[in-house]
């Protein structure tokens, strides 16, 4: 399974572009577009152009927040990464994998991911925020899920994964 699938998230070193599909943008076009973007607009996000409204999630690498950008008052999650952990851990490929797979994809399916940035300590992703929050927080919550909810989220794990292996990677 997979074999044709070019970027599997199981990979630790992170593959050259060169091997990258061309019928879609690649992530390093659309961060130099959104980098270009920002320069003509005399723009650099930062964190502190946004108020943590709260922590919505954490993880070995950082936190989740629910973030307000202060210019315009618009809501997003914004995922804080630790640089040291992800060194020290060499997970450096697998955010690469999923800020390409974010960048790449226009599914219904996957989170948006509307800009990266970074600064001397952390990497930043901005992306949608999701109100409905996490399954593994549903499960926390209700312990155990009726068949029919079971079904559904069985059902959208599915379509998730399609759409993901559409792009090219594979997750095990």
């Amino acid at each position: 399974m997979g074999k044709h699938l070019k970027h599997p998230l199981r990979h630790t070193k992170a593959e050259p572009l060169s091997t990258r599909r061309t019928t879609q943008p690649t992530a390093e076009t659309f961060f130099k577009d959104s980098v270009k973007r920002a320069r003509d607009r005399n723009v650099r996000d930062k964190p502190d152009n946004y108020q943590t409204l709260k922590i919505i999630g954490k993880g070995a690498f950082g936190e989740v927040k629910l973030v307000q950008k202060k210019q315009d008052g618009k809501v997003y999650a914004m995922k804080s990464l630790i640089k040291s952990e992800m060194f020290k851990k060499d997970q450096l490929a697998h955010v690469r994998a999923e800020r390409d797979i974010l960048a790449e994809s226009d599914s219904p399916w996957v989170v948006k991911l509307y800009t990266t940035f970074q600064d001397s300590d952390f990497l930043y992703m901005l992306m949608e925020f999701l109100p409905g929050g996490d399954l593994m927080t549903m499960l926390i919550k209700y312990e155990i899920f009726s068949e029919d909810i079971t079904r559904f989220y069985i059902a959208e794990i599915v379509l998730a994964i399609e759409a993901v292996h559409k792009y090219g990677y594979i997750h095990r």
